[in-house]
């Protein structure tokens, strides 16, 4: 006989991911990078003051694009974008506003803040609810199936786990941080869902 069983399993947040970015036009690649560079160096210093670790802080992209103006069919170079983009790890949930609004206030108007979402340091405890939560499902259904047909449930064959994804982070609009100096309670908690198929020998 064979059984699919789902299970699923939440926790709270511990760790929110803030994404953030500094962004400056000038008329010259060369100014424009200066400019980021002291933004980002600002930014990142700000960071540390708040007591983010160096592993926390990691470099999702880098950029030097020209910036072009269209009038009357032609396109007029007017100067250099040059930006960089952060994903800033929080560990402590109820400095998350502090750490946004100190890397805001250092980096001024070239900040970019473009998301922040909770999430869970280590997924594996979670994971492993999920999965026993699965398997008592499996054989919970197959107990009834046996049940029903007038049967015993023999030994367990063989047990697949369906490729799962990793728990999604809760998503929050920087919106949520713009009138407080600390963090909000987190939203909700994370999920995670396992399935598996199992075979069951039935006597």
């Amino acid at each position: 006989m064979t059984v699919t069983g789902t299970g699923t399993a939440s926790a709270a947040p511990d760790l929110a991911v803030v994404s953030m970015a500094v962004e400056v036009t000038a008329p010259t690649a060369e100014k424009a990078l200066a400019a980021q560079h002291a933004a980002a160096d600002a930014l990142l210093g700000a960071l540390r003051g708040q007591g983010v670790a160096e592993r926390d802080v990691r470099t999702d992209s880098l950029e030097l694009s020209a910036v072009y103006e269209d009038g009357r069919g032609v396109s007029k170079l007017t100067g250099y974008r040059a930006a960089q983009s952060f994903s800033v790890k929080v560990r402590e949930l109820h400095r998350t506003g502090r750490v946004i609004k100190a890397a805001s206030d250092a980096a001024g108007d070239a900040v970019r803040v473009n998301g922040v979402s909770f999430d869970v340091a280590d997924a594996r405890p979670l994971r492993a609810k999920a999965r026993q939560a699965a398997h008592e499902d499996a054989r919970s259904k197959a107990e009834h199936y046996a049940s029903l047909s007038g049967r015993g449930l023999g030994r367990l064959v063989s047990l697949n786990e369906a490729e799962a994804a990793d728990p999604r982070p809760l998503t929050v609009s920087p919106a949520a941080f713009a009138k407080h100096d600390g963090v909000p309670v987190a939203p909700g908690e994370i999920e995670d869902n396992v399935s598996v198929v199992a075979v069951y020998e039935l006597r």
